[in-house]
């Protein structure tokens, strides 16, 4: 009667590891075949195993599973601190419905951090095949979202494609939090960055929104245009303004601007300020405010205009991208200036 105890004793201690969520513990085809004298307290820990059992996470208000994973077999380790798991398949719920369905050769459960760790090629999609991501890490916790860590693809059929190192996908897909982006292509846009936010709408192939913070670049490309913008924040948005914040620099075409604030509008419309500096062939144009509209550049706050060796100060100055000419408004001043050469060898 001992020995029968013993044994259960032995699933159950596997089963307390999972049970940070609330698990369920199926008993396998066989549990762990060592008497009572082959196995000592120290050694029941380490080598707990079982076969083909399932994990499940409850959400304690509602009584709804958020998650439910199933495993070839597993076994504790670390003390009970841990749980090795091996030939997963799990399903992430909302509402009683599957919105993530997951595969993974093998997973880990951590007691310190509460979550479990698929390993290995991690795949994860939702029941529509609108959504694949692979993974070489994902992370199960308290909710119904996931995590993809330790590098990740990610293909939005119809949409686009995401490829970066760490990913918060929400339930629905509808907003994707990227760090360390590598690269994001959707239609008319590619970005990068460090920290990256993405939201589309639910059923919608055309991203919504997009926000880079600690550093990042935007492409815009059409027929008209292939825009480049970089700054330290960018905040995009679709069919409307694109707002960059600090270390500006922003390319259209043959133009380029640099300033701390920069506000492009839809219609191609330029609002800078704050150390602003434009760059048009041989002609630099500077001052604190820059508004640039149907190819007139008006430049406010100390403007300064250089021409090759001719330099312009004034109250203002509108700089004509199609003719070259500069006009200069207000307390104007003229000096020439010294070109750099360069030294060929």
């Amino acid at each position: 009667m001992f020995n029968v105890i013993k044994k259960y004793k032995t699933a159950f201690l596997l089963a307390s590891v999972a049970g940070i969520f609330t698990f369920s513990f199926v008993k396998g085809s066989s549990l762990v075949k060592k008497s009572e004298k082959e196995l000592n307290t120290k050694e029941q820990k380490s080598e707990a195993k079982a076969e083909g059992y399932s994990l499940k996470e409850i959400d304690a208000k509602t009584g709804t599973i958020r998650w439910q994973l199933t495993a070839e077999e597993g076994s504790t380790e670390n003390n009970l601190q841990g749980a090795s798991i091996k030939g997963i398949n799990a399903e992430v719920y909302k509402d009683n419905k599957v919105v993530f369905e997951l595969s993974a050769p093998s997973a880990k459960g951590n007691y310190g951090s509460k979550e479990i760790y698929l390993l290995g090629k991690v795949i994860a999609k939702n029941p529509l095949g609108t959504f694949l991501l692979t993974t070489n890490q994902l992370a199960l916790g308290m909710g119904t979202s996931i995590e993809a860590q330790k590098g990740f693809s990610l293909i939005l059929k119809n949409s686009g494609s995401v490829i970066g190192e760490n990913a918060i996908v929400n339930d629905d897909q509808t907003k994707i939090i990227v760090e360390n982006l590598k690269e994001a292509i959707f239609k008319n846009l590619t970005l990068s960055g460090t920290k990256v936010s993405i939201e589309k709408d639910s059923g919608d192939s055309d991203l919504k929104n997009a926000i880079i913070t600690e550093g990042g670049k935007i492409v815009i490309k059409d027929e008209l245009r292939n825009d480049v913008l970089t700054a330290n924040e960018i905040r995009w948005k679709k069919d409307g303004d694109v707002e960059a914040i600090s270390n500006v620099v922003f390319t259209s075409n043959d133009k380029t601007f640099r300033a701390g604030y920069l506000l492009l509008k839809p219609d191609g419309k330029v609002i800078a300020k704050n150390n602003v500096l434009i760059v048009h062939g041989n002609t630099k144009c500077s001052g604190n405010q820059l508004n640039y509209e149907n190819d007139f550049i008006t430049v406010s706050g100390k403007p300064k205009a250089i021409q090759g060796s001719n330099q312009i100060t004034a109250d203002k100055i509108v700089y004509n991208l199609q003719t070259g000419k500069v006009e200069a408004s207000g307390n104007v001043k003229t000096a020439t200036v010294k070109v750099a050469t360069v030294n060929k060898a």
